[in-house]
């Protein structure tokens, strides 16, 4: 399903674009800021530094040791674009985009009438829900309407995963601390960060794009419970899921994609 563009997509392209080269990276220094193992057991050493401008990241990569004295190791270039949310101003820019921006935006990525109609609008309002769902397998879900369990169950390897959520476009598995049985679960709906509450043992965040701001939650093999349409419309909102053996908490808000935030 291709996704349509929002306002914040614009403001990305603009502030990239703006950038350029040389990007303003901060000095650098061959000092590894993660490691991994490639699969003849050596040592990959990667250090990431973001552009302090548009937030593009140079990726540096070298293996084995740094030589001792004069010697010289090989070091791999590349560039790799910044998740939104780590792009600097990117929420005053949207702020700033033209309705006739967004419109040429979109047409130029292949939707010349604009936003479908039947999209969800954008609503400056927070929604409080209750719910009590049947649990099967420690799972239920949160999906774009119509879409089909099969898209996260079972889980692809390309999904973003923070323990207690997994997700990928239009779609979203929870997985709370109940085998069998009824979930109190509680549902803010918010236009910005709502905060987390302290009253729950664990927490967790992912972001999530919705394709047209219409989703359900969907118990396993059970009932699908349609959501007020999302406050933000289509497109980038962080879950935040709060566990406790009384039951969840589930928050959504609009904000461009970022890392997931796994719990402690």
């Amino acid at each position: 399903m291709r996704p349509v563009p929002t306002r914040e997509d614009v403001a990305m392209e603009q502030i990239l674009n703006a950038c350029g080269r040389p990007h303003d990276f901060p000095d650098f220094a061959l000092e590894a800021t993660e490691t991994h193992t490639d699969p003849s057991g050596r040592t990959v050493h990667i250090r990431r530094d973001a552009c302090r401008t548009c937030g593009m990241v140079s990726v540096r990569q070298w293996q084995g040791p740094l030589p001792t004295g004069e010697g010289l190791v090989a070091v791999a270039s590349r560039y790799e674009r910044p998740e939104p949310g780590d792009v600097p101003g990117l929420a005053d820019r949207a702020r700033q985009v033209t309705d006739a921006e967004l419109a040429d935006f979109l047409a130029a990525h292949g939707f010349p009438d604009g936003v479908p109609e039947d999209f969800a609008p954008v609503r400056h309002t927070t929604t409080h829900l209750d719910f009590r769902l049947q649990v099967r397998a420690s799972q239920f879900m949160l999906l774009d309407r119509g879409r089909p369990l099969g898209d996260i169950l079972p889980v692809p390897p390309s999904a973003d995963s923070a323990d207690l959520i997994d997700a990928v476009p239009g779609a979203a598995l929870f997985w709370p601390p109940l085998d069998d049985g009824e979930l109190p679960l509680a549902v803010v709906l918010a236009p910005e960060d709502p905060g987390p509450s302290p009253a729950y043992a664990r927490i967790a965040e992912v972001s999530c794009r919705f394709h047209s701001g219409h989703v359900v939650l969907r118990e396993l093999a059970g009932r699908e419970l349609p959501l007020p349409p999302l406050p933000s419309g289509h497109g980038d909102y962080r879950i935040r899921f709060h566990v406790a053996e009384s039951g969840c908490l589930l928050q959504m808000w609009g904000q461009p994609r970022t890392k997931p935030l796994r719990p402690a």
